[in-house]
């Protein structure tokens, strides 16, 4: 498989977006149910959170097959949700035992620098000290987290798909998820500014409704709900662009519609 540079790294959000515009009743749908059950797999002590990071491969390639299906202009159904449950789920659960492992061990790494704080609100949801925030281990620890995690996202970034959909293991989609990542760094760098630019915004518009509203709870509470809502099927939409745009071999001439360009 072949590994190109990306044409429309900038592009990626906005496609997402027209995808999710596409059908945004069902994407509101199958993302809430996909947060609903996920909140409740956490709720199993001890395991739930085991769990959820391991069948997490399996449901991106279950956004990433609606993206698909819905480029190609079919009809999707509620079972899309579990459409990445369907082929290569063994594989699929490999990778998401790496991925837990992979952030464990960048959290291990963060922890020599705030002395584990901040794995310890990750994995337990304990909050840092006034003292470690004040001292700023934990924005040292953040630092190195986002160093140490960088090859980390890079190597799972198209590795559930690549899995999937060109039946590679675990180990060759990590590598050419990795190599995609590599060759294409300034696409992905122009997308994550744009996309922390549009969360700033985003923030902003949460922030000013709630204070609008004087503070009330619930508005703001329902804000975020709207906001991720809205957001995550963008997101995953972008992924798959993304996939588009840096393996466009999948997809050969002749074959599927391309995404309309804004």
């Amino acid at each position: 498989m072949r590994v190109v540079p990306a044409r429309h790294g900038w592009l990626w959000l906005a496609r997402g977006f027209f995808l999710f515009r596409m059908n945004p009743a069902m994407w509101t749908l199958l993302v809430f149910t996909y947060w609903m059950l996920v909140a409740l797999i956490n709720q199993i002590p001890v395991l739930g959170p085991l769990l959820a990071t391991l069948l997490l491969p399996a449901f991106s390639v279950s956004f990433m097959d609606m993206c698909r299906e819905l480029e190609r202009g079919s009809r999707i159904l509620p079972t899309a949700l579990f459409a990445g449950f369907r082929a290569r789920l063994s594989t699929l659960v490999v990778l998401g035992g790496l991925y837990l492992v992979a952030i464990m061990l960048v959290l291990g790494i963060s922890a020599l620098a705030d002395g584990g704080a901040l794995a310890n609100w990750v994995i337990y949801g304990t909050a840092p000290s006034p003292t470690v925030v004040r001292s700023g281990d934990l924005l040292r620890a953040m630092i190195v987290a986002a160093v140490a995690g960088t090859p980390v996202v890079m190597a799972f970034w198209f590795a559930p798909v690549l899995a999937a959909w060109e039946e590679m293991g675990a180990a060759k989609a990590l590598f050419f998820s990795f190599v995609a990542g590599w060759r294409n760094w300034r696409a992905f760098l122009i997308y994550g500014a744009v996309l922390a630019v549009l969360s700033l915004v985003l923030s902003t518009i949460v922030i000013a409704s709630a204070y609008i509203m004087r503070g009330r709870q619930e508005v703001l509470t329902f804000s975020m709900i709207v906001a991720i809502l809205v957001t995550m099927p963008m997101l995953f939409g972008s992924f798959y662009a993304a996939y588009r745009d840096v393996f466009p071999e999948v997809f050969p001439e002749g074959g599927d519609t391309e995404i309309a360009t804004p």
